[in-house]
């Protein structure tokens, strides 16, 4: 397997995990606010869950990409 093939598995391994390991925490906390702190109704909730979690999958992503593309500028 080539060096970039594995630089791939890599990041996605990375990005993969650290979803799983973030995400569940954060969609725990959520649910508590949003449906026992402030009892909103069912869709309400389902589209705050969703825009929170895609914040933190950017921000997320970002700084993994940053982080396994930090070296190719000196590479190249």
């Amino acid at each position: 397997m080539r060096e970039r093939q594995r630089k791939a598995w890599r990041e996605s391994f990375a990005t993969v995990g650290t979803g799983f390991v973030i995400n569940w925490p954060i969609s725990i906390v959520l649910l508590y606010l949003f449906i026992d702190i402030l009892q909103l109704s069912t869709l309400m909730v389902s589209i705050y869950v969703t825009i929170c979690m895609t914040l933190v999958a950017i921000i997320r992503v970002y700084l993994i990409r940053m982080f396994f593309t930090k070296g190719e500028l000196n590479e190249n």
